[in-house]
């Protein structure tokens, strides 16, 4: 339920709001925090999906888990989704806030998968060719996948390159497989 008009909508006001006040930047790190909070910690996002408890009580929550560590007007913008009722969307909208962000700033997400961890040259080698490749700043997520048994696969958005031993061990098992002599002889 990510992709959601509500989660899009406020995420996007709270957006533009943020670029109005000029603080984009800062509101990215207090959505990123809330993110990670409600990902690593079941109870807090529990908390934010019960019904019975009341609107002002988990405010009161917020208040005292983000009041010193968010900007104001996060913190405002928080305190209004859960004026509205909704609360148990905030994971998602903050997400939403985070692939808006990144659309403004053309920041484009890879996720490399590989048999073993690389060295940082290398990942800096792969950074850049596709920073040159796609004219957009790349942020690359690394993946270690066993199974691979050897080389890469490299994802971003909707494009996949597969350079994986697997892979190829596969499409030489498709190859064996076809019988290219006629019977009959």
């Amino acid at each position: 339920m990510r992709d959601s008009r509500i989660n899009y909508r406020y995420a996007k006001a709270l957006f533009d709001l943020a670029i109005e006040q000029q603080i984009l930047d800062k509101v990215y790190w207090d959505m990123h925090l809330i993110k990670d909070i409600c990902n690593s910690n079941k109870d807090f996002d529990s908390l934010l999906s019960s019904p019975v408890i009341k609107t002002d009580k988990k405010q009161a929550i917020m208040k005292e888990v983000f009041g010193n560590h968010i900007h104001q007007t996060s913190l405002s913008f928080l305190l209004l989704v859960m004026k509205k009722r909704r609360e148990a969307n905030l994971k998602n909208i903050s997400l939403s806030y985070i692939d808006e962000y990144k659309a403004f700033k053309g920041i484009k997400v890879a996720l490399l998968k590989t048999a073993s961890e690389i060295d940082s040259n290398t990942k800096e080698q792969i950074i850049n060719t596709l920073q040159v490749q796609s004219h957009k700043i790349i942020e690359l997520h690394e993946e270690i996948n066993h199974d691979l048994i050897g080389g890469f696969v490299i994802r971003i958005d909707d494009k996949q390159a597969d350079n994986s031993v697997a892979t190829k061990i596969q499409r030489l098992k498709k190859e064996f497989n076809v019988n290219i002599y006629e019977k009959g002889f």
